[in-house]
């Protein structure tokens, strides 16, 4: 009677499996014939558009909040400007005339 009731079990999980493999097969099947006359010239334009748009939110979000990282070059800049103003101050009280 065990035997019986394995094979049952058995048979029953072997039609489901094969349920489930003909029902993959219909959606690869209708993918396939979605995609036959796709584009993929404009995919990968679209692709690349959609990169170049999260990179806009991204930066925006990073504005809002705060965070938005500075170029280094324009800090660099800044840097040789402040070195640039330190190192001519000293310069003009050195030119002063003391009396004596």
């Amino acid at each position: 009677m065990t035997n019986f009731y394995a094979l049952l079990t058995l048979s029953v999980g072997l039609f489901v499996v094969f349920v489930l493999c003909l029902i993959a097969l219909a959606r690869i099947g209708k993918f396939m014939k979605t995609t036959d006359d796709l584009d993929w010239e404009q995919v990968a334009n679209l692709t690349g558009d959609i990169g170049g748009l999260k990179k806009s939110v991204q930066r925006l979000n990073n504005r809002i909040n705060g965070m938005e990282s500075r170029d280094p070059s324009i800090l660099l800049e800044g840097l040789a400007q402040q070195q640039v103003l330190q190192n001519v101050a000293p310069e003009q009280t050195s030119n002063k005339i003391k009396g004596g």
